[in-house]
């Protein structure tokens, strides 16, 4: 440790966190990335009241070496000072995975829990910190005066223990916020491999397995871990198309929710006979967080906006091919692509393309951008050129956002989207971009259809098992496998 830092943590052992901190901004200007300085710089700004400042500094930290467990604890606690509790969770959740037997994260979870409304849960987290430490008179009082209070309580909320692969959990987690928000308690498991998941769905009656990937099939794998448990497990799109969840074991699960009818019918065609009677199948698409994609208003016929990774799924060289047939007609048209290729094909291919066909001018790549909704806000049109999706989430919150839809008519599109948002060929393409439905409609569809609201309700009922809506296993259709 270098002297300059070693005298600026001095400083602040003296309680002059201001002088602290104005060294400390400096030395990080000569060392950003020094791990020890910026846990300093998160607890400078904790004791000069500024929570916000410490998040982002106990963030960078955690950004710079995310295997760094005092960066990470550091994180957890600035989150749930600032009650930021859902956030704080997660981050506790993380180290857990990686160790069980530190009984403070039981306790940090447990209170927080408390916050959050779920006693039950604060209660069993209190008594897995009193197990490993058992010398905690405090402890076991405060537990005491929480499972009393839990039990003169009216009556339990619905609760679900989420379990999902981590880098899986962008569709799950805001819907577990809305599902909060609604009444229900969620316990939130989002891991890297499957042994942390054990205890947690050994204490819980409803388990929620989201993705059908090698989590779900450990699990339902594992001799009698779901024995007598109501478990739902939710189906997206690429596990199904690749068949890996034909290795889930579907007699330890009780319901199957499809994000859409094409997908349950695709199951049944690929994986024909996994699902009986016994099951209760359910169609929820995925929700859609309306209140980040305002409508912005001031739209032309100009901005062509694109989503996505640039692979196979996207069909990249599909979107620069419409792009030069619609600006050979159009010449104000702009073509803006917030993603990046990530197949070293199309970094060759897609510059090439451009060049040849002298387009480079008229097309902006932008790479990966975090604000999305922000970057929309002057665009026009959102193109879709994939040969296939599950839902589109990124196309409906850009519509919702303001932009005219322009969405190839993939298969299954007709379920998802109203006729005149498709087109099957350039020329119709065409006409939607001069003639496609007025923005205000396109909005109303999707808030009427896709808010996350609308489909947090629906899964509640799977939970508390009051939906209505059960969908026979249909017979498998009579066409050739892909």
């Amino acid at each position: 440790m270098s002297e300059e830092l070693k005298a600026i943590e001095e400083l602040f052992d003296r309680g002059e966190s201001q002088a602290a901190l104005d060294r400390l901004g400096p030395f990080l200007e000569k060392e950003p990335d020094n791990l020890r300085a910026l846990n300093d710089l998160g607890a400078i700004l904790q004791s000069l009241n500024d929570g916000a400042g410490a998040v982002a500094a106990f963030s960078r930290a955690v950004d710079y070496d995310p295997g760094h467990r005092n960066s990470r604890t550091n994180l957890a606690l600035a989150l749930a000072a600032a009650e930021r509790w859902a956030e704080a969770k997660e981050q506790l959740q993380i180290l857990l995975a990686e160790n069980q037997n530190e009984a403070k994260l039981w306790t940090w979870l447990a209170k927080i829990e408390q916050a959050l409304g779920d006693l039950g849960a604060a209660v069993e987290y209190l008594d897995r910190s009193l197990l490993i430490e058992p010398d905690q008179p405090r402890l076991r009082e405060a537990r005491a005066k929480m499972a009393q209070t839990r039990n003169a309580q009216p009556g339990p909320r619905p609760s679900v223990l989420l379990c999902c692969q981590k880098s899986l959990e962008n569709f799950a987690l805001e819907l577990c916020d809305e599902l909060e928000k609604q009444s229900a308690v969620v316990k939130r498991m989002v891991v890297d491999s499957f042994p942390p998941l054990e205890w947690p769905i050994k204490s819980a009656d409803t388990v929620w397995l989201e993705w059908g990937t090698t989590m779900a099939v450990a699990a339902t794998q594992a001799p009698g871990l779901l024995q007598g448990k109501k478990v739902i497990l939710r189906l997206h799109s690429f596990e199904i198309l690749s068949r890996e969840a034909a290795r889930i074991n579907y007699q330890a699960v009780t319901d199957v929710i499809f994000v859409s009818r094409y997908m349950r019918d695709i199951f049944q065609r690929l994986m024909p006979g996994l699902l009986t009677g016994r099951h209760r199948v359910h169609i929820i698409h995925n929700g859609i967080d309306l209140h980040r994609f305002p409508f912005a208003s001031g739209r032309g016929r100009r901005k062509i906006a694109f989503i996505g990774r640039l692979n196979f799924k996207k069909d990249p060289m599909l979107l620069v091919q419409a792009f030069a047939f619609l600006l050979r007609r159009h010449p104000e048209l702009e073509l803006h692509v917030a993603g990046a290729p990530d197949d070293n094909r199309y970094y060759l291919s897609l510059p090439d393309f451009l060049a040849k066909n002298k387009l480079a001018s008229a097309a902006t790549f932008y790479g990966h951008l975090q604000d999305i909704p922000g970057w929309l806000a002057d665009k026009d049109f959102i193109l879709s050129t994939s040969p296939f999706e599950s839902q589109g989430v990124g196309i409906l919150e850009a519509v919702h956002r303001g932009l005219r839809p322009l969405v190839y008519n993939f298969p299954g599109a007709e379920e998802l989207y109203p006729a005149d948002w498709l087109w099957n060929n350039l020329d119709e393409l065409e006409e939607r971009l001069l003639a496609g439905p007025e923005p205000a409609e396109c909005r109303a569809f999707v808030a009427e259809k896709y808010s996350m609201a609308r489909q947090a309700a629906h899964f509640l009922q799977v939970i508390t098992g009051s939906e209505p809506v059960v969908e026979p296993p249909p017979v498998p259709p009579q066409t050739v496998q892909p």
